[in-house]
């Protein structure tokens, strides 16, 4: 059997600050030389991966999580001197364990947002899980995807890059809300919903609730505050405007729900 028939994919998850430091790389500074981290065992030459970095955000949400590479292993797992330019982000750890790889096919250009691994795969996972064992076919799926949604973040207003969390997402929308079809931001608000907004062509002011991904409208309590017309007018409609929409079940709950990165990527803007 050659080896492509047999090759394993993961998707390797590290923090954002990692893989911009040590982007080829899978390191683990918290076991000791002879304690080798979970499935880096498996993880052998000619093998694939996805490097998934998690963002850090505030307590209330889940942050933006990146896809910012394809790898295909070179070194197999070894207790190692970290390289120079990882060690500013090692806690003092000097040495680690180590696998290294080699870009895979094409370069995404910048990191990509995409929705939480569970969705990415339509499974749950072990959440502490550096590896994540996943099929060729999942592997193929998110290249897909990573591809086919990456843009030029330089056109994101304000920031010029990914959000990585919903007070981010605020300040996209306030500094480029005219080219994002809002007339006039009325209101903003800490509490749900985010912003009273006058959107062009509408008669009326809109509530528009903001979220890195749809599926945090749930786990914020808000489909209850809209059942509930709490902290709302009764006649005023209301809006969700999040990075990734990733739970369909949204739209049933409010009047509109908008997808930031799309309307960006595609040069669009909000229509009631």
């Amino acid at each position: 059997m050659s080896r492509s028939e047999d090759r394993r994919y993961f998707i390797a998850k590290h923090g954002l600050d990692a893989f911009e430091t040590l982007p080829n790389i899978i390191w683990r500074t918290d076991k000791g030389p002879k304690d080798v981290p979970q499935r880096f065992n498996q993880v052998k030459k000619e093998d694939r991966w996805v490097a998934f970095a998690y963002t850090t955000s505030d307590y209330r949400e889940r942050p933006l999580s990146l896809v910012t590479g394809f790898y295909e292993c070179v070194q197999e797992k070894d207790y190692l001197n970290i390289p120079s330019a990882g060690l500013p982000i090692s806690d003092g750890a000097t040495r680690a364990w180590i696998i290294e790889g080699k870009p895979f096919g094409k370069l995404l250009r910048r990191p990509v947002g995409v929705p939480p691994i569970d969705d990415l795969l339509g499974r749950p996972h072990f959440k502490n899980e550096t590896l994540v064992p996943i099929t060729a076919e999942e592997f193929q799926k998110i290249h897909a995807y990573a591809f086919s949604h990456q843009f030029n973040t330089d056109k994101i207003p304000l920031l010029g890059r990914q959000p990585k969390n919903e007070q981010e997402v605020l300040s996209i929308v306030v500094g480029g809300h005219r080219k994002l079809g809002i007339e006039k931001i009325i209101q903003v608000q800490k509490a749900f919903p985010d912003l009273l907004v006058k959107i062009e062509g509408h008669s009326g002011d809109v509530y528009l609730e903001l979220e890195v991904y749809s599926q945090g409208f749930f786990s914020h309590c808000h489909h209850e505050h809209v059942r509930n017309r709490r902290f709302v007018k009764d006649d005023t409609p209301i809006a969700v405007l999040c990075w990734v929409d990733n739970d369909k079940r949204v739209k049933d709950c409010v009047h509109r729900v908008y997808e930031l990165q799309s309307l960006i990527r595609e040069g669009k803007k909000i229509v009631w």
